[in-house]
């Protein structure tokens, strides 16, 4: 998991679709605006910001941490990435499959024919992925 702070909703949202559309992040929660305190070149800041908590795999990571900084208006952005020691196994495993770079590949195959099905063996992970869209919704 990785979490990081921007400015406002709509940079939130904006960096939340570009990291799930590039199967860097498998899913991005934002949170509710915070007010952050910290010292900046040598002044004490507050600003009002919204935490992500972005879900991802250890191979994505250095995939994601490139897509934040080349999105990031701040000019150092906190990226901050904490290890998952336990989850529940299918969650997890759709975590790694949605940030895997097969996965990208599998993508772009499925946006250019939309109404093929599943490869055979793929309609437990369909949905499973759309059982989790579901939830990151409500």
């Amino acid at each position: 998991m990785v979490i990081t702070n921007v400015p406002d909703a709509v940079t939130a949202e904006r960096m939340a679709r570009h990291l799930v559309d590039s199967n860097a992040a498998a899913c991005v929660n934002q949170l509710a605006p915070c007010v952050s305190t910290y010292r900046w070149q040598g002044k004490i800041e507050t600003a009002s910001e919204v935490p992500l908590l972005i879900k991802t795999s250890a191979s994505a990571y250095t995939r994601l941490e490139a897509a934040i900084r080349a999105a990031h208006p701040y000019e150092l952005p906190e990226i901050i990435a904490v290890p998952v020691s336990a989850g529940l196994p299918a969650y997890l495993a759709w975590v790694n499959q949605e940030t895997n770079v097969q996965s990208m590949n599998h993508a772009m195959h499925a946006s250019l024919s939309p109404t093929s099905p599943p490869p055979e063996g793929e309609r437990d992970d369909v949905s499973l992925r759309e059982s989790y869209a579901n939830h990151c919704k409500e």
